[in-house]
């Protein structure tokens, strides 16, 4: 008999917000000031305030007008799965804020990952990705549906 041995996350470190379908308050720049559209490209880019647009409560800056016209005409694109909380926190049920340097690219979505110490949430969801979506899936819509 063989036995499969999942491992349990412990997120001591991790803070908690409130429960706000986004990872980014209405008062911050969105994503550390990240460009959304520039993690498809392969090389994140910070946004610049000239290139900047409020977007369902986000304040989103882009490093160019062609991003930020890119976003416009296809927000749901770019738009971060899990309203950009960290996608292996949310597979134990918690909201936990990430690093917005740490990310994925999967089926065509951005995941964010946060990293706390000894903790790299982006290598604990690459031991199981396809699982990891269906139980953050989940549980992303418990929180917010």
């Amino acid at each position: 008999m063989s036995y499969r041995i999942l491992p349990i996350f412990l997120f001591i470190t991790t803070f908690t917000y409130s429960q706000s379908k986004y990872s980014c308050s209405s008062e911050e720049i969105a994503f550390f000031g990240n460009d959304i559209t520039s993690y498809y490209d392969g090389k994140v880019l910070k946004g610049k305030t000239e290139h900047s647009l409020k977007f369902d409560g986000l304040n989103l800056q882009f490093n160019s007008e062609i991003n930020k016209v890119k976003f416009t005409q296809n927000p749901d694109q770019y738009i971060p799965e899990y309203g950009g909380w960290c996608a292996i926190a949310l597979t134990n049920g918690v909201l936990a804020r990430p690093d917005f340097n740490y990310y994925k690219l999967q089926n065509g979505k951005l995941l964010f990952f946060e990293v706390k110490a000894f903790f790299n949430g982006k290598t604990a969801w690459e031991r199981d990705p396809e699982i990891n979506k269906i139980i953050a899936d989940k549980n992303f819509a418990e929180l917010f549906d």
